[in-house]
């Protein structure tokens, strides 16, 4: 596919540059969420067996979940599927949405209406 430049000037060129590497960014940052998001699955609690005497044996710890939960604290307002834990270095869509006057606030609050608006799954 190609696409006719010669028509636009440097400093249209410029901000469609700008968009071009948000939009990468943004689509490599939904994979990487897409990949993180894990749903914990609870491990069924089986009974202490009793023993001959009538005694029942301790029953073993029980072993943390398989996977951990990932919190989601921030949510791009516009696209569900960009979340971040709040942990480590801030994605490049975080970035770039607060440059062009977001708010963490905002954020936050996209994430909570996500999580509300998930089902919950029952076992």
């Amino acid at each position: 596919m190609s696409i006719d430049l010669t028509e636009h000037s440097l400093q249209e060129l410029e901000a469609m540059l700008v968009e071009v590497c948000n939009e990468i960014s943004v689509r490599e940052e939904r994979a990487r969420c897409d990949e993180a998001v894990v749903e914990v699955v609870p491990e069924p609690v089986v009974p202490p067996e009793p023993t001959q005497g009538g005694e029942e044996l301790a029953s073993p710890a029980q072993p943390a979940s398989v996977a951990e939960e990932v919190t989601i604290r921030y949510v791009h307002p516009a696209s569900r599927s960009l979340c971040w834990s709040g942990e480590g270095a801030a994605p490049e869509w975080v970035t770039a949405y607060l440059a062009h006057g977001g708010s963490w606030s905002a954020m936050e609050n996209a994430a909570e209406q996500l999580l509300r608006s998930r089902p919950r799954r029952k076992f």
